[in-house]
C-alpha cells in the first residue's frame, strides 16, 4: 500500500501529567514552559527536577521536548535566561522556542548546537522574515494562524532548505489579534500576552459603537449608537482534523495542537484523534468519522472553524455568541419535575447520555443556565431519558453535552497504562565463555539506539537441574514497567547450564537499564561541543566606554515625530513644529479586500505623494510608515513603487517586523529604515540587532522609564549600532491587529464595514466597565483597536529625558488635523520650558496637560511608562 509522509504530530504539556497524556495518546514531540521565561506562566510547567524527568520520560520513548523561552526579556534578564537555555542544552533539549530576537541571537552565538524555533510571536509573514530568522540560526518557525495553506505553500515554494521549517497550528484556541502584536491585556489590565500573562479581554463583552467624529475627530455627542452587544473579540476554535489530508500536502513539517492550560484528559482524547487520522493518512485511508468529531467537540469545544489557515476570511472564524465551551447539542427538555429534580430529555440522536458526562442546558440564548454530572446511565426509551437536575430548568431548554464520560474513561485509561506509546526492540542473546551478553537495538521515531551489555557472573555446569532455553528466554523477555516491547528475540543459548534466577533478573534489569542510559545520552551534546559563554559578553552593563551617559545628553537635540494617516493631519502636525512625519496612509475600508496589486499601487502613490508635498512646503522628512502586518503581496508591490516615492521626497520607511525591515534591506541600503513598535523592543541587544539596520528603533510602549534607562545605557555603549532609541510618548495605544472585520462580524456581513460606514466614521467597542476603545478598519478589512485612553507624558518629560531619550514621537493616527496641531504645539512648548530650567511642577506644564486631557479621547494615562507591566515575583536561574 502507498505510504505518505506524514508531519510530526506536537502536543501541549502544561504539565507533568498532560505531558504523560500527550506523550501516551502517540504526541511525536511535546511542547513545554519552564517555571521561567515561557508565555504560559499560569500553567503548572516545569521546574529544574520536574524538567529533568520530562526529558529522560519522553526521550527514552523517542519523544521529542521542546521548551518554550517565548517571551519578551529585560536587560536585566537576560544573563540568567542564556544560563536556562544552556542548562537545558546541557540536559539535551531538543530546541527552545524563543520570541525575543535579541535572546536568539545571543543563544546563537554563543550555544550554536542549540535548535532553536522562531514562536509565532516573532511574526513571520514573508519569504524575508523567514530568511532573517534563519540568519538568526532559528531551524523551524511557527508560522502566524492567519496565514493560509496557500500563502504557505507559495512561500517555500523552491526554498531549498534555505528557510526554516515551517510549524502550523492545527487545533485549539485562536487569538483574536496577530500573536506577539497584542497589548490588549497588557493595557487594559498590566497583564502583558508579551510576558506570558495574558487575561484574555478578547472572551469578554463589547458593543460595537458607531457615530459621527466632531472637530477634534473623538465621537460626536448624540450621535453614537449600539450596533450589536456580544462576545465580538471571541473566536471560535481551530480544527483542521477533517482536512488533514489536505494539510499533510502542504510544506508544513509539524503539526501543533494548542492547549497548556488544558486538562491532561483534553491531552490525550485530542492528540489520540489527530493520531489515528496522522496514521490513516500515512496509508492513505483516512477518512474523517462523525465518532472522531463528537469525541473533538465533547472534549472541548467553542465552535471549530477551519480558520484562517484554510482560507476562511470571514464568517466562520468568529464566534460571538459564547465565549466558553459550547459542548455537543445532544437534545431538548421535555419537562422538568421540581420536586423529584428530573429533567425529561428528548435526545435528537446524535449521542446516548452515559454515567460520568457532564450536561449543561440553555435557554432562550442565554448562556448556559446550569448543568450536572450523571452518576448513572439513563434508560433510554423512544429517543427519552430522564436525569437528575438540581437546578431548575426549563421545557425547550437545550441540552448539551460538555463532558464525555466514555471519552474521560478512555483517556485516564490511556494515561494510567501509559498509552500504546512502546518502543519496539530487537534483543539477540550470546553466550561467551557461558558468560551473557545482549545486544540491543531500540526502535525510537528519532532513531535507532543500540547497546551491548555484558554480564559480571557466569553460566556453570549444571549438576542438578540446568536452566532451560526457554526459562531464560521468558526472563529476559520481561519488559515490566519499561516502555519497552521486545519485537524479537533470538538467542544462542541452548540449555544445559545453570545460573541462580535471580542473577538472570538482575541481567535482564541492568540491561534495560544500559539500554535507557544509551537513549538518554543519544540526545545529550557531547562535552566537545559546548561552547562557554564568556562573563559579561550578555549584558555591557559593566562596559565603560567614552559614549555619553543619557542623562547628560543635550536636551537641543529632541526630536518630535508625529504618526498620521491622512494629509489633514500631516498639515496640521506641521503648522503646530512637527519636522517629521511618519505617514501610513489608512484608505477606504475594505477597498483591498481582494488583493489588486496595480490598484494598491496606485493608491499608494497618489496618497504619499500628496503628503510628500505638504512636507515639502515646510521643509519637512517624511517617513512612508509601512503597516504593522505586511504580508508577501504587500511587500513585493510596496518595494516595486518604493524607487519612484524617494523621488517623490520620501526619506525613509518605518517598519513593524523583521521581514518588512529584511525585504527593505534586500532592495536598497541605502534607504533610510525606522523600527516601530511591532518590532517589540524589549532589551538593548534586540534593540542593537534591529539596530544595526535602522536609524531609530522605537522602544516597547511596555518598558518602564527604569527599564527604559538600563536598555538606553546598554545600547550607547554598544559600539555595533548607532540607532537611536525612541518612544511613543502621546496618542491611543495600538493595541490589536486582527486579521477579522469587527464591524462585519457584528453585522454579519462581509463587508459589511461598507454599509456602516455610511451612517458615521468614527467606531468603538465598549467594555463592560464603560470603557470605549476606538475601532477602525484598514483597506484589506483588518480590525484595529486602540487605547480607551490615550498616553500622555507631558508632564514626565524630565524623566524620559534622564532614561536618556531624545527622539520622541505622538501618534495621531486615529485623530485629525486639528488635534495633531494642538498637542504639538503643547509638547514644543513643554519642552521649550523644560530646556529653559522650568521645573515639572510648573503651573504652565498643568496647564498644557490640562489643556490635552480636554481633547483626549477617553481620558489620559501614562501607560506602563511609571509602574511597567504586572509581573508573577521574579526569579533569576541559578544552577
Amino acid at each position: 500500500m502507498h505510504s505518505t509522509e506524514v508531519p510530526e504530530l506536537l502536543a501541549p504539556a502544561g504539565s507533568p501529567d498532560a505531558l504523560i497524556a500527550a506523550v501516551s495518546a502517540g504526541a511525536d514531540a511535546v511542547y513545554l514552559g519552564g517555571d521561567l521565561y515561557g508565555a504560559r506562566r499560569n500553567a503548572v510547567n516545569f521546574g529544574k527536577s520536574e524538567m529533568e524527568w520530562a526529558l529522560r520520560y519522553c526521550h527514552t520513548r523517542g519523544v521529542r521536548v521542546y521548551v518554550t523561552l517565548n517571551i519578551l526579556l529585560s536587560d536585566a534578564e537576560l544573563q540568567g535566561a542564556v544560563q536556562y537555555a544552556y542548562w537545558l542544552y546541557e540536559q539535551g533539549v531538543d530546541a527552545v522556542i524563543v520570541q525575543d530576537v535579541g535572546l536568539a541571537d545571543i543563544l546563537h552565538t554563543h550555544i550554536p548546537a542549540l535548535v532553536l524555533h522562531a514562536s509565532t510571536q516573532m511574526t513571520i509573514l514573508s519569504k524575508e522574515g523567514l530568511g532573517w530568522v534563519h540568519a538568526l540560526g532559528c531551524s523551524r518557525v511557527v508560522l502566524p494562524r492567519e496565514l493560509t495553506i496557500q500563502e504557505i505553500s507559495a512561500l517555500y515554494a523552491g526554498s531549498d532548505d534555505r528557510y526554516p521549517a515551517p510549524e502550523v497550528f492545527v487545533h485549539g484556541a485562536l487569538c483574536y489579534a496577530y500573536s506577539g502584536q497584542c497589548l490588549l491585556s497588557s493595557l487594559i489590565g498590566g497583564r502583558s500576552g508579551n510576558r506570558g500573562s495574558c487575561a484574555q479581554p478578547c472572551r469578554r463583552e463589547y458593543t460595537l459603537l458607531c457615530g459621527a467624529a466632531d472637530v477634534w475627530g473623538l465621537p460626536a455627542p448624540n450621535t453614537l449608537t449600539a450596533v450589536k452587544k456580544q462576545y465580538l473579540l471571541s473566536p471560535r476554535d481551530l480544527c483542521v482534523y477533517p482536512h488533514i489530508s489536505e494539510i499533510i500536502k502542504s510544506p508544513a513539517v509539524s503539526l501543533k495542537i494548542e492547549g497548556r492550560m488544558k486538562s491532561p484528559e483534553y491531552v490525550a482524547t485530542v492528540v489520540s484523534v489527530y493520531r489515528k487520522a496522522l496514521d490513516e493518512a500515512k496509508s492513505g485511508a483516512f477518512v474523517p468519522t462523525e465518532a472522531d468529531i463528537l469525541t473533538l467537540n465533547a472534549a472541548f469545544n467553542r465552535e471549530f472553524t477551519g480558520g484562517y489557515l484554510l482560507d476562511k476570511k470571514s464568517g466562520t472564524v468568529m464566534g460571538p455568541e459564547a465565549p466558553g465551551n459550547r459542548g455537543v447539542h445532544i437534545g431538548t427538555v421535555s419537562s422538568y419535575n421540581p420536586r423529584k429534580k428530573l429533567a425529561e430529555i428528548s435526545l435528537n440522536g446524535v449521542y446516548s447520555p452515559v454515567v460520568g458526562d457532564g450536561l449543561s442546558f440553555s435557554g432562550n440564548g442565554d448562556g448556559f443556565s446550569g448543568g450536572t454530572v450523571l452518576r448513572k446511565t439513563p434508560d433510554i426509551r423512544n429517543r427519552k431519558c430522564q436525569v437528575h437536575v438540581p437546578m431548575h430548568v426549563r421545557s425547550g431548554d437545550a441540552v448539551y453535552l460538555t463532558k464525555s464520560g466514555r471519552d474521560a474513561l478512555a483517556a485516564d485509561e490511556l494515561i494510567r497504562n501509559k498509552g500504546s506509546r512502546m518502543v519496539p526492540i530487537h534483543l539477540s542473546l550470546k553466550m561467551e565463555d557461558n558468560v551473557p551478553v545482549m545486544n540491543g537495538t531500540a526502535f525510537l521515531r528519532t532513531g535507532e539506539i543500540s547497546v551491548t551489555f555484558k554480564a559480571d557472573f557466569a553460566f556453570s555446569l549444571a549438576k542438578n537441574r540446568p536452566v532451560a532455553a526457554e526459562t531464560v528466554t521468558d526472563l529476559l523477555s520481561r519488559t515490566g514497567d519499561t516502555p519497552y516491547f521486545i519485537e524479537s528475540f533470538s538467542s544462542d543459548y541452548s540449555g544445559g547450564l545453570f545460573a541462580p534466577i535471580g542473577e538472570i533478573t538482575r541481567f535482564r534489569r541492568e540491561f534495560f537499564g544500559a539500554l535507557e542510559e544509551a537513549i538518554v545520552r543519544s540526545f545529550v551534546p557531547g562535552k566537545i561541543e559546548f561552547n562557554a559563554i564568556p562573563d559579561g559578553s550578555v549584558c555591557n552593563a559593566a562596559r565603560e566606554s567614552g559614549t555619553t551617559s543619557p542623562s547628560h545628553l543635550p536636551l537641543h537635540d529632541v526630536e518630535i515625530s508625529v504618526y498620521a494617516s491622512d494629509c489633514d493631519t500631516v498639515r496640521g502636525a506641521l503648522e503646530g513644529g512637527c519636522r517629521k512625519i511618519y505617514f501610513e496612509p489608512q484608505g477606504r475600508p475594505g477597498d483591498g479586500r481582494v488583493w489588486n496589486a496595480a490598484e494598491t499601487k496606485d493608491w499608494l502613490m497618489s496618497e504619499i505623494s500628496a503628503a510628500s508635498a505638504l512636507c515639502a512646503e515646510y521643509g519637512a522628512d517624511i517617513i512612508w510608515k509601512w503597516p504593522r502586518i505586511t504580508r508577501q503581496h504587500f511587500l513585493d508591490a510596496a518595494c516595486c513603487i518604493l524607487p519612484s516615492l524617494q523621488k517623490s521626497g520620501v526619506r525613509g520607511v518605518m517598519v513593524e517586523n523583521i521581514g518588512a525591515l529584511a525585504a527593505l534591506r534586500g532592495v536598497d541600503s541605502a534607504i533610510s529604515i525606522y523600527g516601530g513598535t511591532g518590532l517589540n523592543i524589549f532589551n538593548s541587544h534586540s534593540a542593537a540587532i534591529c539596530g544595526r539596520d535602522c536609524v531609530s528603533v522605537t522602544l516597547s510602549p511596555e518598558l518602564s522609564l527604569s527599564s527604559i534607562q538600563v536598555l538606553v545605557s546598554e545600547l550607547l555603549s554598544d559600539e555595533r549600532t548607532g540607532t537611536i532609541p525612541e518612544c511613543i510618548i502621546h496618542g491611543s495605544a495600538e493595541l490589536v491587529v486582527s486579521e477579522d472585520c469587527v464591524i462585519a462580524t457584528a453585522a454579519g456581513t462581509c463587508p459589511g464595514c461598507r454599509g456602516l460606514a455610511g451612517t458615521g466614521n468614527w467606531f468603538g467597542l465598549k467594555d463592560a466597565k464603560g470603557h470605549v476603545f476606538p475601532a477602525t478598519i484598514d483597506r484589506e478589512c483588518r480590525t484595529h483597536i486602540w487605547n480607551s485612553r490615550e498616553t500622555c507624558m507631558i508632564d514626565h518629560l524630565h524623566s524620559l529625558l534622564d532614561a536618556g531619550i531624545r527622539s520622541v514621537a505622538i501618534d495621531c493616527r486615529i485623530r485629525n488635523g486639528r488635534y495633531a496641531h494642538a498637542v504639538v504645539r503643547a509638547y514644543m512648548s513643554a519642552f521649550e520650558l523644560l530646556s529653559a530650567g522650568t521645573g515639572m511642577n510648573d503651573k504652565d506644564i498643568q496647564a498644557l496637560k490640562d489643556e490635552i486631557q480636554q481633547i483626549a479621547s477617553g481620558g489620559i494615562t501614562t501607560g506602563h511608562f511609571l509602574k511597567g507591566v504586572i509581573e508573577k515575583e521574579k526569579k533569576i536561574f541559578s544552577v
